[in-house]
């Protein structure tokens, strides 16, 4: 299992499986913890924390989300807008109205595809964890 972030603000894994909500407050906690990480942040093991008080954990749903949508997909580039927007309550980055009218989507068509996509990143989380848990 992955370790949990400390702070008042830290997503909570109670059971499987994965849910969007589960994705969504991942994503703002890395955000949280690092707010100027680029939305096209690096893979894997070499997106850690600044601090040594913050897991590494912390970032694992950035680099997850771009194995499962592709790292420089627009559905990504979406997820990411909305959940630093989220995190910093707007004041660092990429505004989601700048992005909506950068690839001209409606906030309505915005909001459907970020649902969707968490949602498929949750899936594939829980693939995952079936598989590893599987051997």
């Amino acid at each position: 299992m992955l370790a949990l972030p400390e702070g008042p603000d830290s997503p909570q894994r109670s059971t499987v499986p994965w849910t969007r909500a589960d994705v969504e407050l991942w994503l703002k906690a890395a955000f949280r913890a690092m707010p100027f990480t680029p939305i096209y942040a690096p893979r894997g093991n070499i997106l850690h924390a600044a601090s040594s008080e913050v897991p590494d954990a912390t970032f694992d749903m950035l680099a997850f989300s771009g194995t499962v949508l592709g790292d420089k997909s627009e559905d990504r580039q979406a997820v990411l807008v909305w959940a630093r927007a989220m995190a910093t309550k707007g004041e660092v980055g990429g505004s989601i109205a700048e992005f909506c009218r950068r690839t001209r989507w409606s906030r309505a068509t915005f909001d459907r595809r970020r649902i969707k996509v968490c949602e498929r990143i949750a899936a594939a989380k829980n693939v995952v964890r079936a598989q590893y848990e599987a051997r």
